[in-house]
Formats: structure tokens, C-alpha cells, sequence
């Protein structure tokens, strides 16, 4: 009757026996380094490029077109972009300058009448009251002066506004109006591109904020994926004015340079935005990460091969490198060793044999 029970003993000795050599065998692992440095990790996010300076002109003064620039056309700064009809405006410059002649005439009409009736009163021969008139109409003929020398100052100024030209290098890109039109002072007449200062306009995670601030460097790249166009562009302006649906903030680049006109306004570019730790943090293989229902560890592997779980929690990462921060009080320093490879089934105190990474 003790046979099968016997038999049975037997089983699980050997069965016991076997899990207590397999949990603390030997185990071959691959280790690496831990090490402690900045990290910095990026995210990729979509941009559109502007013209740094873009801008819509309009008119200075109400008349008639005379030329308005072809769209398309490359302009340098200082060239006329639009012309209009100046006659009326030069005809009335002409005649507020005969209203100054004249106002001219009669206050040097006015200044002697004055004299001669100041010395009549001295000599009681000319009343208070006629020396008073004449010298009202000689500070009004002054005023009519100093009022006409404004009003060709007016003129001159709609005389220089009634040419627009180029404020800088661009583009001509669109054109509202065209020649012999009579248009209204502030209509709109064309829109000038500015193709030589080209920045990027991104829309990046509100999450991502504190990595952001002017003269960071972002790469962009657009085109083939095979041989994609490159180029760098500085941050020049983050805007914190969170977009209530999106959650993102608008962050503008200037690019490197666009000499060879190899990028256009409006382009979809991919901008790479960095993402770097304040600072140094540890850092680990991704390999070394194991990841199981109650958590996340590592196997460190102490001087005397003896293998150590250490709970960690995961942070951001790039290529292979992912940071950690240890969870429990157990000590976790760059230079330190942790398993690879083979170290999914370790437990605390096992013994390891570290092999060479092949």
C-alpha cells in the first residue's frame, strides 16, 4: 500500500529538486553599463513655412492706378511696385502754393498799413481801434501763412505715398488691382512675399513647454524620404497661448538660409523637436527593462555575480537609451551593471555568468 505513495515522494523530490538547481544555476547573462547624462530625446511634428516679413500692401491715397507690378515678379528693395496718377494732387500742391503767395502779399500789405497807422497814433491823428483791425488782419494774414506751408506738407507726403515701393528682397505673389482703376486710400494691392527669410510655424504639445525657448536649433527636412531636403532653423518666438481644443502652442523658427530657393512659402516641412532633460538622469539599455503586471525592473549585477531586481520607473528615452529612476530603497549608480541579456526569469540573490557582448 506504500509503493504508489513512496513512487509519488519520490516525483516530487526529483521535481523539487529540479527547481531548486534551475533557480539557482548559473545563469549566463550579457551586461551593460549604466550610465548618468542629459537625455535627449526628440518628437516629430509637422510645420508650415512663412515668409518672416510678409505683407499686403495698400494704398496711400485715394486715385488712379497708374502701374501695378506683375505677380511673380522678383523685386529688390526700393523698387516701385505701384504707381498712381499724381495730377490732382500736383495741381492742388500748385494751388495752395499760390494761397501761400498770396496770404505772402498781404501780410506785407498788412505789416505796412500797421506802420503807418502806429505812427498816426502817436501823433493822435489814427484811432486805437484802426491800429487794432489792421493789426488782427496782419496776425491772420501770419496764420493763413504758417496753415498753407502745412497743407503743402500734407500734399508732399500724398505726393510720396502716391508711389509704394518694395520694403524688402521678395516676390511679388498676389495683385488685387489692377492698372486704371480708381481705388480707395487702404484698399489692398498686392502682397509681397519674403522669400530670403523663411521661418517655420509649429504647433507643438503644451506637455512639452518647458523643453521649449529662443535659439534652440530644430532639424526640418521635406521631400523624398529617399534623399530629403535638410536645413536647421533657430526658435526665435514661443508663444504661450494654449489652443483650448488641441492643447498645443505655436512655436516659430527661422531657417538657416534659403540662398538656392530650395524651400517655398507654404511648404509642409517635418520639424524634430528636442526634448532635453534639465538634468543628468540614469540611463540604461531598453534591453534591460523588464516588464511585468505589478511593474517595471531591471537585474543589476553586483561584484560577486549575484543578480539584484531593482523596481524602476521608465522616463523618456532615444534609440536604446531610455532613462530610469528607482523605486525602492535599493541604489541604483552610473557604472553599475545590469543584465541584458538572460535575465528574464533572475531573482534576487541568484548567480550569474557574465558574458562578453558579442
Amino acid at each position: 500500500m506504500n509503493t504508489p505513495f513512496r513512487k509519488l515522494t519520490a516525483r516530487f523530490c526529483a521535481l523539487f529538486s529540479l527547481i531548486a538547481f534551475n533557480a539557482f544555476a548559473v545563469v549566463p547573462v550579457t551586461v551593460e553599463t549604466v550610465t548618468q547624462a542629459p537625455l535627449t530625446s526628440e518628437i516629430e511634428v509637422s510645420g508650415t513655412l512663412y515668409g518672416k516679413d510678409d505683407v499686403t500692401l495698400t494704398a496711400g491715397v485715394s486715385g488712379r492706378l497708374l502701374y501695378v507690378v506683375e505677380p511673380g515678379t522678383l523685386v529688390k528693395s526700393g523698387d516701385t511696385l505701384v504707381r498712381m496718377d499724381t495730377l490732382p494732387l500736383e495741381l492742388e500742391k500748385a494751388r495752395q502754393q499760390e494761397m501761400l503767395n498770396r496770404a505772402k502779399i498781404n501780410l506785407r500789405l498788412y505789416q505796412q498799413e500797421l506802420a503807418r497807422l502806429q505812427k498816426l497814433a502817436k501823433a493822435s491823428s489814427a484811432a486805437a481801434s484802426q491800429v487794432d483791425d489792421m493789426q488782427n488782419k496782419h496776425d491772420l494774414a501770419l496764420s493763413d501763412i504758417a496753415l498753407a506751408k502745412v497743407e503743402l506738407k500734407v500734399i508732399d507726403d500724398q505726393l510720396s505715398r502716391a508711389t509704394v515701393r518694395a520694403p524688402f528682397d521678395g516676390v511679388i505673389s498676389e495683385r488685387f488691382k489692377r492698372a486704371g482703376r480708381e481705388i480707395n486710400r487702404a484698399d489692398e494691392l498686392i502682397t509681397l512675399l519674403d522669400i530670403n527669410n523663411l521661418e517655420v510655424r509649429l504647433y507643438v504639445p503644451v506637455k512639452y513647454l518647458k523643453f521649449l525657448h529662443k535659439g534652440i536649433e530644430l532639424p526640418i527636412q521635406a521631400g523624398d524620404l529617399s534623399a530629403p531636403d535638410m536645413t536647421t532653423a533657430t526658435v526665435t518666438a514661443v508663444i504661450p497661448s494654449t489652443d483650448p481644443r488641441s492643447q498645443t502652442v505655436e512655436v516659430r523658427a527661422l531657417l538657416a538660409n534659403n540662398a538656392e530657393q530650395t524651400w517655398a512659402i507654404g511648404q509642409l516641412v517635418d520639424v524634430a523637436v528636442p526634448l532635453k532633460s534639465k538634468g543628468d538622469v540614469l540611463l540604461v539599455n531598453r534591453d534591460a527593462l523588464i516588464l511585468r503586471k505589478k511593474g517595471t525592473h531591471i537585474v543589476k549585477i553586483d561584484n560577486d555575480n549575484k543578480a539584484l531586481q531593482i523596481p524602476v520607473k521608465v522616463g523618456n528615452g532615444k534609440d536604446k537609451l531610455v532613462a530610469v529612476t528607482p523605486t525602492s530603497n535599493i541604489t541604483l549608480n552610473a557604472g553599475d551593471k545590469v543584465a541584458v541579456r538572460g535575465a528574464e526569469q533572475l531573482q534576487t540573490g541568484q548567480e550569474v555568468e557574465v558574458q562578453v557582448k558579442q
